[in-house]
């Protein structure tokens, strides 16, 4: 029977932290780090407390939170070393399939313009007056969930409508080869990074699927 095994999990943020560290994002890597960490105590908690209901929906929840922390981590570390255009430049040379290009594009594009309409929609309501801090989210979450929340929803709908539809108008995915305007190669760095890589997924699935 497959379990998750903490070894391979904290390697993995290990991974994702050095990776956003080596981009520059120190801030984004603290805040994500100490997330995991505080997730990590809980579920360490929560099991020894015995296999309740509660604590299995608990550990169960920590285990989904920890992998968004890793994946948190990656992005960032991905959208600083490379630029959108780069990498769908080179998932276009190397012949990448429509299904794979559309979705790249939309998920690169959607979270930092989601980030923007929730910095406008913040400003906005400090325009009424209406203090969006986290103090007032916590004392008031109905509140928050009603003005910041569900907009967000809704506004995070139509975005990804936009892009998808932004990306057929720009004929990405299209049978005809598009013109690739940045100058791509395969250099010691790319060599030594995908080097890298393969050598920290090896050692997670021995840590998840090796012996004990």
């Amino acid at each position: 029977m497959l379990s998750n095994r903490p070894e391979a999990a904290h390697a993995a943020c290990t991974i994702g932290a050095a990776c956003a560290l080596a981009a520059g994002a120190w801030r984004p890597c603290a805040v994500l780090s100490g997330a995991y960490v505080l997730i990590a105590v809980v579920m360490a908690l929560v099991e020894g407390a015995g296999g309740t209901t509660l604590s299995v929906a608990v550990t169960m929840l920590s285990y989904m939170a920890q992998k968004f922390v890793v994946l948190a981590l990656l992005g960032i570390s991905l959208s600083k070393f490379a630029s959108m255009q780069g990498l769908l430049a080179a998932l276009q040379s190397m012949g990448a399939p429509r299904v794979v290009l559309i979705p790249c594009m939309v998920v690169l594009r959607f979270f930092p313009t989601i980030r923007k309409d929730a910095a406008r929609l913040m400003e906005s309501l400090r325009t009424r007056r209406v203090a969006v801090t986290r103090g007032y989210s916590l004392i008031h979450p109905v509140l928050i969930c009603e003005l910041l929340v569900v907009p967000l929803l809704m506004r995070s709908a139509r975005v990804s409508d936009e892009l998808a539809a932004s990306a057929l108008t720009r004929g990405l995915g299209g049978p005809a080869q598009p013109t690739v305007l940045h100058s791509l190669s395969f250099g010691v760095r790319d060599a030594a990074a995908a080097v890298l890589a393969l050598l920290a997924t090896g050692m997670l699935m021995w840590l998840q699927f090796g012996p004990r």
